[in-house]
């Protein structure tokens, strides 16, 4: 299929471009990536496996690991071996939607992660799950995260609410490290939809001590 790679997008020794595929302006594919049948944003630095994926704007996935089948928002960050598995043991792929478990039709569906997510090195992500808003995510994801949480069940320990302010922090210091300006409209954007998830986490609280993985 075609191959459309925008201006000032840098493709890396050894990479492998599959059509139909779009790379974004500004775009680098790292070393030895493979990227077929996806679209990939603007200013993302891409590498490892990307497979029939779309990829929104200022996506970090430089390191090995495997998204296949799976729908990326703007500025998630994915560490090195993070992986997605696309496909159900039982035939076509479940999804939750407000409780509700629906399924696709689809044999191979990888699940959404949202804007701002962040996924530990080493992460695994199940079939047709969802990574909310700005949450972050460590070890093994087998279901369903709320936006704005701290989830970490993998080693035991219990999801918690990330506090906005501290999200807004974060988004400020990566759009800076990209020479991007974070507007007030984007901060008044994470603000509205941390109001309109906050019945997504129910019970859950801010963590009172720092994060730690002992």
């Amino acid at each position: 299929g075609p191959i459309y790679i925008g201006e000032a997008c840098e493709i890396r020794v050894g990479s492998f471009i599959e059509g139909p595929a779009y790379i974004g302006p500004g775009t680098i594919v790292h070393p030895s990536s493979i990227v077929s049948g996806s679209n990939i944003g603007p200013a993302c630095r891409i590498g490892g496996e990307v497979e029939s994926t779309v990829i929104h704007g200022y996506v970090d996935k430089r390191h090995a690991g495997f998204l296949g089948h799976a729908y990326v928002g703007e500025w998630v960050e994915l560490g090195a071996l993070f992986t997605n598995s696309d496909r159900s043991m039982h035939g076509s792929v479940r999804v939750t939607a407000r409780g509700v478990g629906i399924d696709t039709g689809l044999t191979e569906f990888g699940g959404i992660i949202a804007d701002y997510a962040k996924a530990s090195a080493g992460s695994l992500l199940y079939a047709g799950r969802r990574i909310g808003v700005a949450s972050q995510v460590y070890g093994a994801v087998w279901e369903d995260v709320p936006s704005f949480v701290l989830y970490a069940k993998n080693y035991g320990l219990p999801a918690s609410e990330i506090e906005v302010d501290e999200v807004l922090r974060a988004a400020r210091r990566t759009a800076a490290l990209r020479e991007v300006e974070f507007t007030p409209a984007d901060e008044q954007l994470l603000r509205r939809v941390f109001e309109l998830t906050r019945e997504e986490r129910g019970a859950l609280e801010p963590r009172r001590e720092p994060f730690r993985l002992d």
